[in-house]
């Protein structure tokens, strides 16, 4: 089959999801192919190093984090999108009265610059709150749609729609993004994703339950996130970043992080729970409340859940 006989996203998309969905999905991903571009070159255009302040989570903004955060800004302000809701921002940005809530990080695994592939991921929510986090909770069951870009070779984009995921790679000789595996489904598990350096911060239930759900497994570990979970989708394994006694509510972010892959694992016939269940049920009560995540082939992550959960 050709590159040109391949379904173009929006193509894909149109009439599979509503017009306001087409139109964020595939801003998002005219963004992602803009921030590609910037990585290829960073090295050559200043874009490399910090920009010498912090970001809501105390973490140093590189040029590139900052970078990304705009390019997303811009191309998310759309009339179906009532807020912004991205890692690098302390409060939620208000837009005006539309449907959705898209949540992101817009550059996944920054430290990894130069070194690891690094990502974007995007959560789209319905019925938040007005105005949100004031008691109310939301979970990610409220996600219409979900997405991770991995800036590699190719650079990919998983895409979880209308309860089927499917992945896209984009071609940079007419900027498309094209459908080349559809209908993912996670695999049986092959590898374990996780940075062992922790284990003497993890409680006598974490390690118990990391070696159950690893068992047998060999181990392939790169720190960056989008890359380890795009690997442990389509080879098949687990990926675990449980809660230590560094980050006992666990480290990576509910909305823009944890529950878009977490949607992104379930539609796909995978699990993903924060150690006793599904990552989609957690109450999210503030924009960047965090979380543990154990994600990937169900009956791995079901060793997880079993012994994580067994009586000390």
């Amino acid at each position: 089959m050709s590159q040109s006989s391949l379904p173009e996203l929006r193509t894909f998309l149109s009439g599979r999801v509503p017009d306001g969905l087409v139109a964020i999905l595939g801003a998002f991903a005219e963004a992602s192919a803009t921030l590609r571009d910037a990585l290829a070159t960073a090295p050559l255009s200043n874009l490399l190093g910090a920009t010498g302040e912090t970001n809501v989570q105390d973490e140093p903004t590189a040029k590139l984090d900052a970078y990304a955060n705009q390019t997303f800004h811009r191309a998310l302000r759309l009339p179906d999108i009532t807020r912004l809701i991205s890692e690098e921002d302390e409060a939620p940005v208000e837009l005006g009265d539309g449907t959705y809530t898209c949540c992101f990080d817009p550059l996944d695994g920054s430290s990894n610059i130069g070194v690891a592939a690094v990502g974007s991921v995007i959560g789209v929510y319905t019925g938040f709150p007005a105005p949100p986090f004031g008691g109310t909770p939301v979970t990610g069951r409220q996600m219409e749609a979900a997405a991770f870009v991995v800036y590699g070779l190719p650079t990919m984009m998983v895409l979880a729609t209308a309860g089927q995921v499917d992945a896209f790679t984009f071609d940079p000789t007419d900027r498309t993004w094209r459908l080349t595996s559809p209908a993912v489904r996670a695999e049986p598990a092959k590898y374990a994703s996780i940075n062992w350096m922790y284990r003497d911060r993890w409680s006598p239930a974490v390690a118990r339950a990391v070696d159950n759900a690893s068992a047998g497994l060999r181990g392939r570990y790169s720190g960056s996130m989008v890359e380890d979970v795009l690997r442990v989708l389509m080879s098949g394994g687990v990926f675990l970043y449980p809660e230590d006694s560094a980050s006992p509510a666990g480290k990576l972010r509910m909305l823009y992080e944890i529950c878009p892959i977490g949607l992104i694992m379930e539609w796909a016939g995978g699990a993903a729970i924060d150690g006793s269940r599904s990552v989609l049920d957690v109450p999210v009560t503030a924009p960047h409340q965090r979380g543990p995540l154990v994600a990937g082939a169900a009956a791995a992550v079901e060793r997880y859940r079993v012994a994580y959960t067994a009586p000390d």
